[in-house]
């Protein structure tokens, strides 16, 4: 049985497929993204080679940024088409897990402010 969360239409797979792609330097230089964020392609025309060194790398990471940029707005379109629901029953599980952790921060809080507040009382707070 196949996961509806790995199919190749689920949100998985349409993460995966997502694309985004950025140019630089006039379109010398080319980058295209998966939708994990991975480089998938950087073509470089033989031109940019004629570049100083500090302008070809500052090109490559413009090209990067906007296709990150690029591929982050195709997810947002892609979420906002087909938002992802959570199997059922997993939602109220995170809301207790959430509920929990906070209650523990909450908890390592309160224990912090009182070790402060007794430091503030025997004469000053610890060493920085």
């Amino acid at each position: 049985m196949t996961d509806q969360y790995d199919r190749p239409d689920g949100p998985l797979g349409r993460l995966t497929a997502a694309r985004g792609s950025g140019d630089a330097a006039g379109g010398l230089v080319h980058v295209e993204l998966d939708g994990t964020g991975d480089l998938i392609a950087l073509d470089l025309d033989p031109r940019v080679m004629r570049l100083p060194s500090e302008d070809l790398a500052a090109a490559i990471r413009e090209a990067f940024g906007t296709a990150r940029a690029a591929l982050q707005a195709a997810l947002q379109e892609q979420l906002a088409a087909q938002p992802v629901t959570l199997p059922q029953g997993l939602g109220p599980l995170l809301n207790d897990l959430g509920f929990g952790a906070q209650r523990r921060l909450d908890d390592l809080t309160a224990t912090a402010q009182q070790i402060a507040d007794r430091l503030d009382r025997m004469g000053g707070a610890a060493p920085r």
